[in-house]
């Protein structure tokens, strides 16, 4: 039976599809509400980060938390580097698509990691990890099945490729699980990393994107994810 860090995982992965459902049923968001919607999932990130996942990791053993963090940045930018350079010449919509689904399956994995970590800590805090994903994980559905849809794929076929890279979630989780139980010792760096890859996403893919939409209400948003965050950690 799955345990609430997996079934969060599993929720978080399922907003995958969810997002490619939104699709099809609504292909025009306003501006303002996508900026506000990514901006939320930022500053929800940026608060549990700093408020939560960090202080422990560092209170835990300082050293091992900033180089866990440095080699976490590391990792997901060398993978955006990878991913660019293949990004520069698809020549269909379907393979923009699937490079597409490509780095985001990239990023699942480590996102899963992140939620089995915050859970370690406390229930709260991998709670409002899998939140954060969960919403960040809808646009990105999106972004997967609008290439595919306009590549003349049909729309069941997309929605069981969005739900097979959701399982990618919950496999990090798992992996996550599975690596705290066999060195426990290794929480402060895994904390570090997982750390690293949400910042890393925050600074680079979420707000990038959110500021794309040239609207006021991004820092709305981020500012309402940071208050939830601060509330919910000292009341």
């Amino acid at each position: 039976m799955l345990d609430n860090v997996m079934l969060m995982s599993v929720a978080a992965g399922f907003c995958t599809t969810i997002g490619a459902m939104v699709l099809f049923m609504k292909r025009n968001w306003s501006k303002g509400s996508l900026a506000a919607f990514l901006g939320l999932a930022a500053g929800v990130m940026v608060a549990v980060v700093i408020l939560d996942m960090m202080p422990s990791a560092l209170l835990s053993n300082y050293k091992a938390a900033t180089w866990g963090m440095v080699l976490g940045l590391a990792a997901i930018w060398c993978s955006d580097r990878w991913l660019g350079q293949k990004m520069q010449g698809p020549e269909t919509l379907l393979g923009l698509g699937y490079l597409i689904m490509l780095g985001i399956a990239m990023h699942d994995l480590p996102e899963g990691m992140a939620i089995a970590m915050g859970g370690e800590l406390k229930a709260r805090t991998g709670m409002v990890i899998a939140l954060a994903i969960a919403i960040h994980n809808i646009p990105e559905g999106m972004a997967i099945a609008a290439p595919l849809l306009m590549g003349g794929q049909r729309r069941l076929f997309i929605l069981l490729q969005t739900a097979a890279i959701g399982l990618i979630t919950p496999l990090g989780s798992a992996i996550g699980k599975l690596s705290l139980a066999v060195l426990p010792q290794m929480l402060p760096w895994l904390l570090g990393f997982a750390s690293g890859i949400m910042l890393y996403l925050v600074m680079f893919q979420l707000w990038p994107h959110a500021s794309a939409q040239r609207s006021s209400r991004r820092w709305i948003g981020l500012c309402a994810g940071i208050l939830i965050i601060t509330l919910a950690t000292f009341l």
